[in-house]
């Protein structure tokens, strides 16, 4: 009996560490994809496909490299360098791709004097939701209530917020999109390099990036430590922006995705089995 009672004491205690295990598991897992969402750098440590994770010492990563310094003080044709590059920061090859998201908050003028001199409204009192400029979640809830926002002493007021949500997938930057054209957005103009194209440049183009649906994809297999050519190089404010875009706040955040040399890559980037990405990729990827 005692030695009966003795295994199932232990069989208990096996189980029971089981479950606790895939607690754990379960919980970095959600910790790790949730710090993933947040981060304007993504990585990815090991690969989707857990068939090559045994692949001892095997680390994918990427991360973006980007020069840019943020303005307050938007002046009708004031350009700002804004570089996007892709780095491959692990010890295998990895395919990249990137997204961009645009973030605009305006501020009330003043049109009490009615003399046009297009000053921003302020307030004596702060009120909130105040507006934090580093944390665009705090932009939507500010121009909604009135909200303020600390500005060389006084209390300026949020009119005005467009707040993507990368986590949809579908609120991303569209490349020469004319809906882009019916919104506040179109002011600011996106300055491209000439690597960047709509559809598939000539054969034996290298060094491209190619945009579908939200995506702009990198051609090269980025080696360990390389890093790409840029997708990016500045924004523009239109000389023709009228006063509301004064001390306006605007951000422009990039999301990247990196995949190993794998035949996944096209399930989990939806590229299918035809078109013109398909073509960029499919030979240079193994099973």
């Amino acid at each position: 009996m005692k030695k009966k009672k003795k295994s199932s004491i232990k069989r208990r205690k096996m189980k029971q560490t089981k479950i606790n295990t895939k607690m754990i598991i379960t919980a970095c897992t959600f910790l790790f994809s949730g710090l993933m969402v947040l981060g304007s750098t993504y990585a990815w440590f090991v690969s989707e496909d857990s068939e090559v994770n045994h692949f001892v010492g095997t680390r994918l990563s990427a991360e973006i490299v980007e020069e840019f310094v943020p303005e307050f003080e938007w002046q009708p044709g004031l350009t700002t360098k804004k570089i996007i590059q892709v780095k491959n920061t692990g010890n295998i090859p990895t395919f990249v791709r990137i997204s961009l998201y645009e973030y605009l908050l305006t501020f009330k003028i003043d049109t009490a004097d009615q003399t046009g001199n297009g000053n921003l409204a302020t307030s004596p009192n702060e009120i909130a939701p105040t507006v934090n400029q580093k944390n665009t979640e705090t932009w939507q809830p500010a121009a909604k209530a009135g909200g303020t926002y600390a500005h060389e002493g006084k209390n300026v007021i949020a009119a005005k917020a467009i707040t993507p949500n990368p986590r949809t997938g579908t609120e991303m930057y569209r490349f020469k999109d004319s809906g882009r054209d019916q919104t506040d957005l179109r002011w600011f103009q996106l300055g491209f390099p000439d690597n960047v194209h709509h559809s598939a440049p000539p054969t034996g183009t290298k060094d491209y990036w190619l945009y579908k649906d939200g995506y702009f994809y990198y051609s090269e297999l980025l080696q360990p430590g390389e890093i790409s050519a840029a997708v990016m190089k500045n924004v523009r404010l239109s000389p023709n922006a009228p006063n509301k875009f004064k001390a306006a706040l605007y951000q422009l955040n990039p999301v990247m995705d990196a995949h190993d040399e794998t035949k996944g890559l096209l399930s989990t980037w939806n590229i299918g089995n035809s078109g013109e990405l398909y073509n960029m990729y499919h030979d240079r990827l193994s099973d």
